[in-house]
Order: structure tokens, then sequence, then C-alpha cells
């Protein structure tokens, strides 16, 4: 686990591994299968209310967490304390694990194996595999050790990269000046990519429109977009993180006649139902081209009972 931000990721395969039957060969489960429910319950419950010191109980005395940087955390009450320091930090993850083996190594100590997820509203997916000891004592199942190991790169699906741009989803609308844009932007098939289609003063002699296709890159581990223009043009681009709300786009390309293109561009998110560019390095065509200023999209208003939607909100002048 990542000691620290992701505290209580382990204690939620813990729950996990509480959920499982060991079912010993030979052996009548039924009471084993209703303590562990019964101490799944308290667990939950401990966990759902973020009590750490209730939490801390269901660890034996020399417990250990274990992160993917083999960084240990030995004992239930520096595990106690672990958690204490994540839970004072306010956080809106949720976690989701897949048991993909559990084998008894004796009647009172088991190893489980899986996959935890760690997921929250427009942030990529952290994922962990993990190997978990639990043993019984007094009739009670501890947990013993929890070692987090890096995923594989199939084990994150590609919908769960693409999480923290999925705001982005839905009809578009600016205008500036004479220049109408209208942004759809779209699930993939499978949720693998997501396609922005845009079009800029549709049904005028001066339109045109692009297709861009947004994407996790397995080969550089980012996030990358390619875009193509009915001009002939086209430029890809990689998407950096730079704060919770908005991104950095490092963008190249050309036009038709293979003139080079190459711009900086910030997207940042603007309330529920807005986001800005702001667009700076431009080399259009071969030659410096001015900054871009500040450029708002609202979403498009739904079309209600046959009429109209919402005309375009325009944007108030850079500062």
């Amino acid at each position: 686990m990542r000691l620290g931000k992701l505290a209580g990721l382990g204690l939620f395969l813990f729950t996990i591994v509480l959920a499982g039957n060991f079912p010993a060969s030979g052996q009548d489960t039924s009471a084993v299968d209703g303590a562990i429910k019964e101490r799944l319950a308290g667990f939950l419950k401990a966990y759902n209310s973020r009590n750490a010191a209730n939490l801390s109980d269901f660890f034996t005395d020399n417990a250990r967490l274990i992160d993917v940087d083999n960084r240990v955390i030995q004992g239930k009450a520096e595990i106690g304390k672990q958690f204490a320091t994540g839970f004072a930090v306010s956080s809106n993850y949720t976690l989701e694990s897949t048991i993909e083996s559990i084998r008894y190594i004796s009647d009172d100590v088991a190893q489980v194996e899986g996959v935890s997820t760690l997921k929250a509203p427009n942030e990529a997916a952290i994922v962990n595999r993990f190997t978990s000891l639990v043993s019984k004592k007094n009739n009670v199942w501890k947990l013993a050790e929890i070692r987090d190991l890096p995923s594989a790169p199939e084990d994150v699906l590609p919908a769960d990269r693409l999480k923290e741009l999925e705001w982005m989803i839905g009809d578009w609308v600016d205008q500036k000046g004479d220049m109408k844009i209208f942004t759809s932007v779209k699930w993939g098939e499978n949720k693998a990519y997501l396609t922005r289609t845009t079009t800029y003063n549709a049904g005028e002699p001066d339109s045109f429109s692009s297709l861009m296709v947004l994407g996790y890159d397995g080969q550089s581990g980012q996030i990358r977009s390619w875009q193509f223009d009915s001009n002939g043009g086209r430029g890809e681009a990689v998407w950096n993180r730079a704060t919770d709300d908005s991104w950095i786009l490092h963008a190249s390309g050309c036009q038709a006649n293979g003139s080079p293109n190459s711009m900086t561009q910030v997207v940042t998110i603007a309330g529920k139902d807005a986001f800005t560019t702001r667009s700076y390095d431009r080399i259009i065509g071969g030659e410096i081209a001015p900054d871009l200023d500040l450029v708002t999209l609202v979403r498009k208003a739904p079309t209600v009972g046959g009429a109209p939607a919402a005309k375009p909100v325009t944007p108030a002048p850079a500062r």
C-alpha cells in the first residue's frame, strides 16, 4: 500500500479477506463462516466510521503492512496510528477488491491473493495486487500481514485510467466573436478511449471540423490524444495533470502541407458545467503565433419539449 495518502487500502483488503470462506478439507466450516461474518460486520462498521482505534484491533499484535516500495509498518499500534493519520485527511476514495485465490497454510493460517482498486470521482484508479496472511487465535480471525504488489498493466481497465477526464463527456458550446464552436465528447467502444468531435462555424463558408481520440498509451504510461481536422492537418498531445482541476497539454503536429504546428495548452475545469482553455507558445505553419486568450466552453443545455437549446455563453475578456 502507499503508506500515508492511501492509508486504508490494506484494511479494505482485510474486509475482503474476512468475507471469504476458508474450507478446510473434511471440516464443517459453518461455525467458522458465522464467526467470520460477525467479525466482518464489526470491521465494516469501524472502517466506515473511520475509527482507527477499532480498526487496529482487527490485526495481530505483530502484524505487518508492506507497501509496493517495501516500506513496512510493524505492530497493530503503529498500524492504528497510520490509519488515524490517513483518516484525518478528507477523502472520497472507495475501494473494490477481487479475490483470486485463498489457500490454507494450516487450519489456523490462510493466504489470500487478489487485486484491489481505489476509486474516486474524476480520479484515475489506483490498482494494486496484494498477498495477505490471516491467522486465527482463540477462534478469532485476525490479519497478520498485507503485502501490496505492483499491478500488472492488464489489471487496470482503460476506463479507470481515463477516469480523470470523464467529466468531459457531453456536448459543449462556445461563441467568441464570430466564431461558434460546438464540441461533443463520448466514450468509445468498451470505454477504451474518448472521442471528441468539434465543429467551427457550422454551415458557414469558413466552417471546418476536427476529430480527436484520447486514450492511455501503455508504452509511455501517459494519456495522449491524436487529432485530425477537415483541412488535412493533424496533431497529437500528451496530457499531464497539473492540479485537481487542470491539465497541461504539450501538443505538436502539422498542417496539410507539412509545415509544423505546436503549442502548450492549459485546460481547467470551471465548475460543474464549464471549462476553459488557454494556449501559449504557439507555432502555426512554422511561424510564431500570438497566444490565445481564455476560451470558455459551457455544457450545452438539453432540448426540452422541442424548444431550442440555450444560447452559448460568451466568455468575459481575459484579464
